[in-house]
């Protein structure tokens, strides 16, 4: 089961398939999430930030201005919640730089690192900085799809989008889909989708 509060910012599933409930929270809206999970007695909270694994962090150690954003939702419509990952560098000034050193997805059940049962590529049209990564299910079907805002340089911003192809995504980009800075910002995150939770988060 999944499903989101009323404002769209926090979402419920099992994310580590441990017969608790966990939550998903991304107050800014940006795909800078936490997650929550549910312990008999306490909860952990782990960062999409943590999640990446330590090669990749060794990756990426000595380039500076690097960002983490994660877009939570059943990709491959199996019932588990996955994890569409990205790290990326900053613009310098108004220039993109062309540097995403993760772009991958991470089936579920997740466990408490974020890593997944499997792992494919996300592949993408360019590599400028994720501003943000977003899930929604438009059309009901149970499974969701990837929107990611990319950095094209001197503030502009272009949408791209994917769905699960059985192995990983390929991002496409939406006609019309160019924003600015402040349009992301705004963005709409699409939990709602997946329908509001009938009772309190856990």
């Amino acid at each position: 089961m999944v499903c989101s509060d009323k404002d769209g910012m926090t979402l419920t599933a099992d994310v580590d398939a441990d017969g608790r409930l966990d939550e998903i929270r991304d107050p800014h809206r940006s795909g800078d999430a936490t997650v929550v999970f549910s312990r008999a007695t306490t909860a952990a909270e782990v960062r999409v930030g943590q999640g990446r694994t330590r090669w990749q962090k060794a990756r990426s150690a000595l380039s500076p201005d690097m960002e983490t954003r994660g877009a939570f939702g059943d990709f491959d419509g199996d019932g588990y919640l996955d994890l569409a990952l990205f790290h990326s560098q900053e613009d310098d000034g108004d220039y993109a730089r062309d540097n995403v050193t993760v772009h991958e997805v991470r089936y579920g059940p997740l466990a408490r690192d974020l890593s997944g049962s499997r792992t494919a590529d996300i592949r993408m049209a360019a590599l400028g900085f994720v501003y943000a990564a977003l899930a929604s299910d438009e059309n009901h079907d149970g499974r969701a799809e990837l929107h990611v805002f990319q950095s094209t340089g001197d503030g502009g911003v272009n949408e791209y989008t994917g769905r699960g192809e059985g192995n990983g995504m390929t991002l496409s980009l939406v006609k019309g889909g160019f924003h600015g800075r402040g349009d992301v910002d705004a963005l709409d995150p699409g939990w709602p989708d997946f329908g509001i939770c009938a009772y309190p988060a856990a």
